[in-house]
């Protein structure tokens, strides 16, 4: 889910970006070492053929395009998941020149499957390393999971220049890439950095919102398309983002076994979309409710069925709407709203909609919690979080501890006047998730601390 809308100067998003990774987290990791060594000076030839290239390479739009053909996949995709279908270079604010430099990054548009099996495109990118790695053993591959974007198309974090995000469509509002930062500190740092756009986020189709299968399959596919095979990789996620890398920890040991997944970090994950929807029905992101309706329509037609019966034609209207937009269109329009006027029983959105058969089903299907993750895993929650329940996120804690898995669970509060827990949380995680992903990297012992949570 996305922080409040900020606006901070370039300078300051590449100052966070360069900041040693100086443990937010020092109760259970010591601080990682400065970042690697720099690549060899280029020489002049070098710096003219990249200048040459910065001048003729193609840069994303500044607004939407629905007609973008990077996006428009093939009639007959390739056969299996994690399969590169296409790159297209992504000139960006480390890197304007070019593959021959470090930073390089591209877009891809790769294979993966549906909750059903059914195989479709998602998007992403790449942003390689903008220094050498110097620790243990082959360059790690850290897959992010973005936070909540929206559900439109131009939402997408691969969409726009320079990889910063798109205006909306629909109101021209800025949707910032505002994780952005943190895939460049990875970077900086000597790690590979792939960021998928989900399934349905960019490319055709409905955005499956916060569906723990499909998201965990577009981040395991994302890995396989792009990580050399049998080299290190990692999942890291805050708030949707947060969710899919957890699934994508439980879902790889069955799903792409080939992954040599060394740890997990996932902040603020909703992991009972029950208890999460309740608490976002009247919230800033009451919106995000549409974008999950629409998503799960798309796949359960039980449920969709069900759903329909207790939508009154503002509450359709309030699907229709959300399911092209981006978070900030959601926050301005259906902030704070209260959503009994879009049912027909005259409960809240959230309690009429759990009251449904199919739609229990679906959320007891949902659950995270009830597979091992595959490696080591970092859980984070921020208490009284108005977005997603710190309960939640501890019992999904618990759930892992429970079969055995190694996890360490770090609650956080908030400064007095914080006016949004929720994206503090991002904040405050970052330093701590990062130098717990390059401990594992670099074979460190996994803290644990089952059992006191």
């Amino acid at each position: 889910m996305s922080p409040r809308r900020l606006r901070p100067p370039l300078a300051a998003l590449l100052l966070l970006a360069v900041m040693p990774a100086t443990a937010g987290a020092q109760d259970i990791l010591a601080e990682p070492a400065e970042p690697g060594a720099v690549y060899a000076p280029a020489e002049p030839a070098t710096l003219v053929e990249g200048a040459r290239w910065a001048a003729a390479a193609p840069t994303a739009p500044l607004f939407y395009d629905a007609a973008d053909s990077f996006y428009l996949p093939p009639a007959e995709l390739p056969d299996g998941p994690g399969q590169l279908i296409r790159t297209q270079p992504a000139p960006h604010l480390l890197n304007l020149a070019g593959p021959d430099f470090p930073g390089h990054a591209y877009k891809i548009l790769y294979t993966s499957t549906t909750i059903h099996g059914t195989p479709v495109a998602a998007s992403g990118f790449v942003i390689e390393p903008a220094r050498r790695w110097t620790g243990t053993g082959p360059t790690p591959t850290l897959v992010f999971a973005p936070g909540t974007r929206g559900a439109g198309d131009a939402c997408a974090p691969s969409r726009g220049p320079w990889l910063t995000g798109l205006p909306s469509p629909v109101t021209e509002r800025a949707n910032p890439n505002y994780e952005l930062a943190y895939y460049y500190a990875a970077a900086l740092y000597g790690m590979r950095v792939v960021v998928t756009d989900y399934i349905g986020l960019g490319t055709p189709g409905v955005h499956t919102y916060v569906n723990s299968v499909e998201q965990a399959h577009a981040v395991l596919d994302a890995a396989r398309a792009v990580a050399p095979a049998g080299e290190p990789v990692g999942f890291s996620g805050y708030s949707q983002g947060g969710g899919a890398a957890a699934a994508a920890a439980e879902l790889a040991a069955g799903y792409a076994p080939e992954l040599d997944v060394k740890g997990t970090y996932a902040g603020a994950a909703p992991a009972d979309l029950g208890a999460v929807m309740e608490a976002i029905d009247g919230s800033a992101l009451t919106g995000v409710l549409g974008y999950a309706i629409a998503g799960f329509a798309a796949r359960d037609t039980a449920a969709a069925a069900e759903v329909d019966t207790i939508l009154t034609p503002a509450g359709q209207e309030f699907v229709r709407a959300n399911v092209t937009a981006c978070v900030q269109d959601s926050r301005r329009a259906w902030g704070g709203q209260d959503t009994r006027p879009l049912t027909t029983t005259g409960q809240r959105l959230s309690e009429a909609i759990a009251s449904l058969p199919a739609v229990r089903r679906l959320l007891a299907e949902q659950k995270l919690g009830r597979r091992p993750p595959s490696a080591p895993i970092l859980l984070t929650s921020v208490e009284h979080d108005e977005i997603v329940p710190a309960g939640q996120v501890r019992q999904l804690g618990r759930d892992y501890c429970a079969t055995g898995a190694p996890v360490f669970y770090r609650s956080s509060d908030t400064p007095p006047l914080s006016t949004s827990r929720h994206a503090y949380g991002l904040l405050a995680d970052q330093p701590g998730a990062l130098n717990y992903l390059m401990d594992r990297f670099n074979g460190v012992p996994a803290p644990v601390n089952c059992g006191t949570f």
